[in-house]
């Protein structure tokens, strides 16, 4: 059995689940977001290839592992489910979690994957050892080895990852779709391949926004003016954080 964690804490009452209201994300966002974003882009390049960190998308092994056991470490004891870390991993916006995805920085960074993937990839890692429960997922000693690098992960599938320079704008994105959904009852308005492309392309003008497959008539009136700023404020504090 895995031991217990310092960081944890005993779990509150749980909510039903339900889409976050305008309110709560903007909260959310002030409160996490804005300080997390100030803080990555002074930061250098992790694990491994400062090369790659500057693409949106990179494929690792090892990291993968990593950011699932970190998430799952700080957890509020005794740890939450198994989907529920696959959806925070996914990038998936619950009212009922921000509170989770508040404790992390890696909220989103599988989002490339389907989230079966991410589910298939955690439970990899209970069979193997690093983690234990489905219920609640906590990790092991044999997990926190690997997690301080005493020991290397015995993991041979790689996932797509958001690289951590970019996991800012994916944030500011997810926010944006999370508000539509509440706002206009339509999530099939903001897909996960549109969010992508944004991420890959960066389009600094509603021209270039146009361009990408997948923005029509709603996208392109209502939010086109409102992404094009998020990539603009993005690429400003990422351009100051290497001034600096």
């Amino acid at each position: 059995m895995g031991r217990k964690l310092k960081s944890q804490t005993k779990p509150t009452a749980r909510s039903r689940k339900k889409t976050p209201k305008k309110a709560e994300i903007e909260n959310f966002a002030s409160q996490h977001q804005a300080e997390v974003i100030d803080q990555d882009m002074h930061e250098g390049a992790i694990h491994e290839g400062a090369i790659d960190e500057e693409k949106p998308i990179v494929i690792r092994e090892r990291e993968a592992v990593q950011e699932v056991l970190e998430t799952v470490a700080k957890m509020p004891y005794p740890g939450v489910g198994l989907r529920t870390i696959a959806g925070i991993l996914r990038g998936e916006t619950r009212a009922n979690w921000l509170s989770y995805i508040a404790r992390t920085e890696s909220w989103g960074v599988f989002f490339p994957n389907p989230l079966p993937v991410v589910e298939n990839f955690i439970k990899e890692l209970v069979r193997i050892g690093y983690l234990e429960g489905t219920h609640f997922v906590r990790l092991t000693e044999r997990g926190q080895r690997v997690l301080e690098n005493q020991e290397t992960p015995a993991v041979r599938r790689r996932l797509k990852l958001v690289s951590k320079k970019i996991r800012p704008l994916l944030w500011k994105l997810l926010l944006l779709r999370a508000r539509l959904v509440n706002e206009h009852k339509a999530p099939g308005l903001f897909k996960d391949q549109l969010v992508l492309q944004i991420l890959e392309n960066q389009p600094t003008t509603l021209e270039e926004l146009r361009k990408l497959k997948g923005v029509g008539k709603f996208i392109a009136q209502k939010l086109g003016q409102e992404i094009v700023q998020i990539i603009r404020s993005f690429q400003n504090m990422k351009s100051d954080g290497q001034e600096n």
